[in-house]
């Protein structure tokens, strides 16, 4: 009989700290599930998908009137400039011109061995270092918001993940980095229309330099970044405090029923109330 009761203590003591492992995983979970912010994730799979569309759209600024033109399109003027076309490390070559009393400078730029890789009178070599600066933060954007929606989506419980996904850091450095390639866009159009401008077939045309479809995708992302931030801002999440008090309870409320003896299976009704 005492082998009995103690085979007994150790299948309760068993039984408690399995209800206890698994008591500890529900909470875990529940918690995990209660950090998830899916509003902030599809948004920052917009951003991702917007911007890595205008990475590949061919089409960044659109030069009309002006001396830019492709080595196959001598004649035609109006030419559109996107990020392809400063992926590559290329080369300049430089001539000079004389109108009137003044040297002009013109700019070849290669950039790969095909006829429409070369471009005349299109950029200069600031021009080109600022837009590979360009290419660069948009593929940092990118990563910073991958790191945002994988956090939303996710929802870890760490102090620093926590943190970084409660405030959206990563999408309040994605908002940032848009405003600043587009600030970089309008010192580029600077740059074009004064290139232009002195490399016109002829003086009287009037030359134009605007934005095309990568620059406005750019800011669209910076738009629904904000958007992001928003919703990782304005969410509500539960305090440490009142988790930590959860998880206390949850933890009395497992011991308390592993510890309690089991329910014999005949177990007679209450007898009838009676007045």
């Amino acid at each position: 009989m005492p082998r009995h009761s103690g085979h007994h203590r150790h299948h309760r003591r068993r039984h408690r700290h399995h209800n206890g492992h698994h008591g500890h995983h529900r909470r875990r979970v529940r918690f995990k599930h209660r950090e998830r912010n899916f509003i902030a994730a599809v948004c920052s799979m917009i951003v991702i998908v917007t911007l890595c569309t205008a990475l590949a759209e061919p089409s960044w600024f659109y030069v009309k009137c002006g001396g830019c033109r492709l080595q196959k399109n001598v004649y035609i003027q109006n030419t559109t400039l996107g990020a392809h076309q400063f992926f590559y490390v290329g080369f300049f070559e430089e001539f000079y011109t004389t109108q009137g009393d003044h040297q002009v400078t013109h700019y070849i730029y290669h950039n790969g061995a095909k006829a429409d890789a070369t471009l005349i009178d299109c950029v200069t070599p600031k021009a080109v270092l600022v837009l590979r600066c360009c290419i660069a933060l948009t593929f940092l954007a990118i990563v910073f918001s991958f790191l945002g929606f994988t956090l939303d989506l996710y929802g870890p419980t760490g102090r620093t993940p926590k943190l970084i996904r409660r405030y959206g850091f990563g999408s309040i450095l994605t908002v940032l980095i848009c405003v600043t390639i587009n600030g970089l866009c309008f010192y580029v159009t600077e740059m074009l229309v004064e290139l232009q401008r002195n490399t016109r077939t002829h003086p009287g045309m009037a030359t134009a330099v605007r934005f095309s479809v990568s620059f406005y995708l750019i800011a669209v992302a910076g738009a629904v970044s904000v958007i992001a931030v928003a919703c990782s801002l304005l969410r509500r999440y539960p305090p440490h405090e009142d988790s930590r008090r959860d998880s206390r309870l949850l933890d009395d409320f497992d011991g308390m029923y592993a510890g309690m003896p089991p329910l014999p299976a005949n177990v007679p009704p209450p007898p009838a109330y009676s007045p």
